[in-house]
């Protein structure tokens, strides 16, 4: 009991000590990274509106004298222009110093944009192809550079969540193999079950059809 009562302490005390690690690690990240981050809102909104201003000339470009062999619709043509323009717009505003959760709306809103244009348009050229994952990346880089300059809470969850699955204690291989085992046995029992039962009612079900009353 003595043994036990002294390795408890001991595994709370290196608990604590690893929590506390993370927790430095943490703010000295968070600290470096509001120092860096609130520099990078006018290169993303420069680089994001030279994106959409490229998205939407290609875009319109394709409308006014489609290129031969061109697969794209009107309609995916004018929905890449619109996203062009979203772009430029969202890189305009964040030159201006716009309130932060209206850039990253807008810059939410360009990446899901971004997104779907992308998946609709993934087999149409290399150039669209090109076009779509540069805005992509892009808008991603926008909706940090944001999140680091106005503090809208983004990067702060990250942060904060993978700083809880680190304090995390995982099962070791003896007891993840125990437990995969018993999970096993425990489906294949119910599989087993239900299936005698399903032959029993069906059976059952199967002489009962066969009766001829009268």
């Amino acid at each position: 009991m003595a043994q036990i009562d002294s390795k408890q302490p001991k595994d709370a005390k290196s608990a604590d000590k690893k929590i506390v690690k993370i927790e430095v690690r943490a703010l000295h990240g968070r600290t470096l990274w509001n120092a860096v981050a609130k520099r990078l809102l006018l290169p993303a909104s420069i680089l994001i509106i030279l994106v959409g201003l490229a998205l939407a000339a290609y875009s319109i470009l394709q409308i006014v004298s489609p290129a031969e062999g061109s697969t794209m619709s009107i309609g995916l043509k004018i929905a890449s222009a619109t996203l062009g323009v979203l772009l430029t717009a969202s890189g305009v505003l964040g030159l201006f110093k716009q309130k932060g959760k209206r850039l990253m709306t807008l810059g939410a809103l360009s990446l899901v944009y971004a997104i779907i244009i992308l998946t609709a348009t993934a087999k149409m050229g290399a150039i669209v192809l090109a076009l779509g994952i540069v805005a992509v990346v892009f808008a991603l880089f926008y909706i940090f550079a944001v999140d680091g300059k106005y503090e809208t809470g983004l990067i702060r969850f990250f942060r904060e969540m993978t700083g809880e699955v680190k304090k995390l204690t995982w099962l070791s291989g003896k007891e993840l193999f125990s437990h995969t085992l018993a999970v096993i046995v425990f489906v294949l029992a119910m599989a087993a079950v239900i299936y005698l039962l399903d032959l029993a009612f069906s059976s059952g079900f199967g002489a009962l059809s066969n009766i001829k009353i009268g």
